[in-house]
């Protein structure tokens, strides 16, 4: 994809016209997560009675989906700093998390997003669908068999688990392994795990899929790798 900044790869669905996950070669790149939901109750069968109302406050704003302005973001911004700026400053339409790594030196940020607010930090950059600290009355994201019985606690605690499993890896991100998407990273709902740099203009994905009724999801695609060369 591109835009007045530049190239940008994208990895998404066919027909989606936001963007997830994407880097931009020789500027930066980032990815969304899913925002813990605002709860006005704490009963998991009641969950639904809460995602309903919070779509229906999400039609009533004006402001741009957090997909859309992450799409945005890659279109408009030729650095780390303008992004940043971009994905904090303007609101949304509904609650998101965003990832954000430059070519620089520590140009690596969270950025936790609420309609018009949000809280940046630079350190514990990873990040799963729970605020940094998690705190009521927002849930951590909860998805597909667990939604009618995962517990309040439960849910954050998943999340949590979730989070610190990828800010403790101490492996390689080379080559085509993967070996850090395990359990609990590697979950019955993952399709796509991918590692980008956009200093050296790499970005490496693969797809995963739940195969008859297994446990976890297992990858369907061969690693792949695309490379840029980035001008002097």
């Amino acid at each position: 994809m591109a835009g007045p900044a530049g190239e940008f790869w994208s990895i998404t669905w066919p027909g989606f016209v936001g963007v997830l996950t994407a880097t931009a070669p020789g500027r930066f790149a980032a990815c969304l997560n899913q925002a813990p939901l605002w709860r006005r109750t704490r009963h998991p069968w009641l969950r639904i009675y809460d995602v309903a109302l919070n779509a229906v406050s999400t039609w009533s704003l004006p402001h741009i989906p957090p997909d859309q302005l992450l799409r945005q973001t890659f279109e408009e911004c030729r650095t780390f700093k303008e992004a940043k700026a971009r994905l904090e400053a303007t609101p949304i339409a509904r609650p998101a998390i965003y990832v954000l790594v430059g070519c620089g030196k520590n140009e690596r940020c969270v950025i936790e997003r609420t309609e018009e607010g949000y809280s940046s930090r630079d350190h514990e950059t990873s990040a799963a669908n729970d605020w940094l600290p998690s705190h009521e009355p927002w849930e951590a994201r909860v998805g597909g068999d667990l939604a009618m019985t995962c517990s309040y606690e439960e849910a954050a605690d998943r999340s949590r688990a979730r989070r610190e499993a990828i800010g403790a890896w101490n492996g390689s991100f080379a080559g085509e392994s993967f070996a850090w998407v395990t359990p609990p990273i590697l979950n019955p709902y993952t399709r796509i795990a991918a590692e980008m740099c956009p200093a050296r203009a790499t970005l490496r994905v693969v797809g995963y899929e739940r195969l008859d009724g297994a446990e976890r999801a297992q990858p369907v695609t061969f690693p792949r790798e695309i490379s840029a060369a980035l001008a002097a």
